[in-house]
């Protein structure tokens, strides 16, 4: 059950009254930790809504722009035989609930799926991906049911992984390429801290989009990218810049290997607002 000073804490973020409180609970469950527009109140601004968040988790960067796959193997070698799904044709079968496992916790229902980021969809609000699925449901069929991965594929790609591969490992553990189910588990584990109320958007935000390269606790550890504490050096405009445009604050564009940064992930600016604060307040504390 809430504590009481949780229940007042939510009821003043919609500004209604402890009478209002059985009306309010859904709305302040659902859309005060979320990302801009999960307000929706039609069929259509929930599904321009999930579009948003297509968008910002780039899923057609890896699926394609009319959803229906591509070779991700020819991308990286390392995962050869790897496809991202035609999704538009896989889909379909699946009821909302059977979906949203694959989205959220990478568990699908006949076998293991990889690279899905559902390591950071798992901390996605209820009606943000309510609005995702209800966006994906409108993708039409298109092309062909692409490949499974190859038999003995897991085995072959932990072969091929390079000696820094996810840099998680704990001394006597057995090193081996991780499906996405694994991802989710280790990425819950291992969230930033929380650091608070007001601060709450912020560390979601920070967890479903910057944990993409800056690790789940946003310390480096497992991706390239390395730790947050350099935010601490950018002041609200060159901070905003970078989140923007990715130009750092030498003039420097930011990319990562798939030849973008933070510029295709375009938040609102509330959303910048809210993990700027958290990323520094998390690389303050820190810092002592």
């Amino acid at each position: 059950m809430r504590s009481l000073l949780t229940v007042m804490l939510m009821l003043a973020a919609v500004g209604c009254t402890a009478s209002d409180a059985g009306k309010a609970e859904e709305t302040v469950v659902t859309t005060a930790i979320a990302f801009d527009g999960a307000d929706y109140q039609s069929d259509s601004a929930k599904i321009a809504h999930g579009q948003r968040i297509a968008t910002l988790f780039q899923c057609s960067g890896c699926h394609g722009a009319n959803y229906s796959g591509n070779d991700f193997g020819a991308w990286f070698p390392t995962v050869k035989g790897l496809w991202a799904s035609n999704i538009s044709r896989a889909m379909p079968p699946m009821s909302d609930a059977v979906l949203e496992r694959v989205l959220r916790e990478g568990v699908h229902p006949d076998r293991e799926i990889y690279v899905m980021p559902s390591k950071q969809l798992q901390f996605l609000s209820a009606r943000d991906m309510a609005a995702l699925i209800a966006f994906l449901r409108t993708i039409p069929p298109v092309g062909e049911p692409t490949p499974l991965p190859p038999a003995g594929f897991e085995a072959a790609v932990t072969a091929r992984l390079p000696d820094d591969y996810w840099r998680t490992l704990k001394e006597g553990e057995k090193r081996g390429y991780h499906n996405a189910a694994e991802e989710v588990a280790y990425f819950a584990a291992n969230q930033p801290p929380d650091l608070g109320p007001q601060l709450a958007r912020g560390r979601m935000i920070a967890s479903s989009i910057c944990s993409s390269c800056h690790g789940a606790a946003l310390d480096g550890v497992g991706e390239p990218s390395g730790n947050i504490q350099g935010a601490l050096a950018y002041d609200d405009a060159a901070f905003d810049r970078l989140l923007i445009e990715s130009i750092d604050r030498s003039g420097k564009k930011v990319t990562m290997e798939f030849g973008f940064g933070h510029e295709a992930q375009q938040l609102s600016a509330a959303e910048r607002r809210d993990v700027i604060a958290y990323v520094r307040a998390l690389a303050g504390s820190r810092k002592r």
